[in-house]
């Protein structure tokens, strides 16, 4: 079996298939509906025939293989070289199946699942959905072009991307307690519009003291006061919560850390400001490899911080960012840019942006998201050139 060709040379192909999918009949196409227990595809001759509507694949080693042996003998009645076989991504269900048909040899791409589920309802006007139309639907996709590129994550990218989804989940159940605290908790102490008195605040767990305003935290220690069983109990476990979600959010960032420190990109990275060890980890995970974009435009889309307008006839709404793309990327370059506001340089950038938008109630966040995409910039054009950022203006490293 021919071993799986790199990310790097399958782009490379997916940008000549994409090119000539719409014209070229000398391939076999395929649409694969994936499930859980058994996937359904269908087989046809590209602009020509459908050679077989439904074929169903069990979800196994064996199953896999015996469907590649049914794609060959296609190949061989029909004397062409190439397949291209169209997936729609479902959570992380496909991935077996895409790369047992990648290392065979086969073309794999992926097609967007709000394009498919659009693209779905035009097949024969009709509402109802199964498993053979799905299939169907992925191969009319496939003959017109609409399609995405699968990427296979390799070491260390698929631990940082691992380790960042992890991450981001620890944040969240952390988040998920403050909420509890300030929801539930925090009322049944006292008024929620008046300080807590010194003698609760003394009889609170440490971990639910830090939720606290710093004024609060700072007031004279008094006597505890005498709690409820039931409400000192859910006080002790929701602090135990807390203890728990800091511990893992501290060991992830030191396994981020570890695994980001040997990159050669980290260095890089590293130098420009606002970017620390973890928002360096969580943007290393989500561009992945740089050499897989050629323009910025695509960087810049890819963090949903490209510019788009809905305009008809004589009307034109008003420009803004399309928030398309990975929120995680976008969230942890607005990060970095409020961190690089901290130098003289990009502060008094951003001073000249808030000028320009004076009387603008949303002026500070829309001056963040215009220096976040500069900073995004900046990381292109020090990741490509391989040199760390030396200062400079602000929105391009003079390296």
């Amino acid at each position: 079996m021919p071993s799986m060709r790199g990310n790097g040379d399958r782009i490379k192909r997916f940008r000549e298939l994409k090119a000539t999918l719409r014209t070229n009949r000398d391939r076999l196409l395929v649409g694969i509906d994936v499930a859980k227990a058994a996937d359904v595809a269908q087989i046809r001759l590209a602009h020509t025939r459908i050679l077989e509507s439904r074929v169903t694949i069990p979800n196994t080693t064996a199953g896999f293989t015996a469907f590649w042996r049914r794609l060959e003998r296609h190949r061989r009645a029909t004397g062409v070289t190439e397949i291209v076989v169209a997936l729609e991504p479902t959570g992380t269900y496909h991935q077996a199946l895409a790369q047992c048909l990648a290392a065979h040899g086969a073309d794999v791409v992926l097609v967007d699942n709000h394009v498919a589920a659009l693209h779905r309802r035009l097949l024969d006007r009709t509402w109802d959905k199964n498993d053979p139309k799905d299939a169907h639907n992925l191969c009319d996709l496939l003959e017109q072009g609409r399609v995405l590129f699968c990427a296979f994550p390799d070491e260390p990218g698929a631990t940082l991307r691992r380790l960042v989804r992890l991450l981001r989940r620890a944040r969240m159940d952390l988040g998920a307690c403050k909420a509890r605290w300030q929801n539930t908790l925090r009322p049944a102490l006292g008024p929620a519009a008046e300080p807590l008195s010194p003698t609760v605040i003394t009889a609170l767990p440490a971990p639910l003291r830090a939720f606290l305003p710093t004024a609060e935290r700072r007031g004279a220690p008094g006597r505890p006061r005498a709690l409820s069983p039931g409400l000192a109990a859910e006080l002790t476990d929701l602090a135990a919560r807390v203890t728990a979600v800091r511990g893992r959010i501290a060991t992830l960032d030191a396994a981020l850390v570890a695994v980001t420190a040997p990159l050669p990109a980290t260095a890089w990275l590293r130098s420009i400001p606002g970017l620390g060890p973890t928002l360096t980890a969580i943007v290393l995970a989500e561009l992945g490899d740089i050499t897989w974009s050629t323009k910025f435009s695509q960087l810049r889309k890819l963090a949903g911080l490209d510019i788009i307008r809905v305009q008809s006839g004589q009307w034109a709404g008003t420009a803004r960012i399309s928030r398309c793309g990975r929120p995680l990327l976008r969230w942890a370059l607005y990060q970095a840019a409020l961190g690089a506001c901290r130098t003289p340089a990009w502060r008094a950038k951003r001073a000249t942006l808030l000028a320009k938008r004076q009387g603008d109630p949303h002026a500070f966040f829309k001056t963040i998201v215009e220096l976040a995409a500069k900073l995004l910039r900046v990381i292109w054009g020090v990741w490509r050139s391989g040199r760390p950022y030396t200062g400079g203006r602000a929105g391009a490293p003079a390296v």
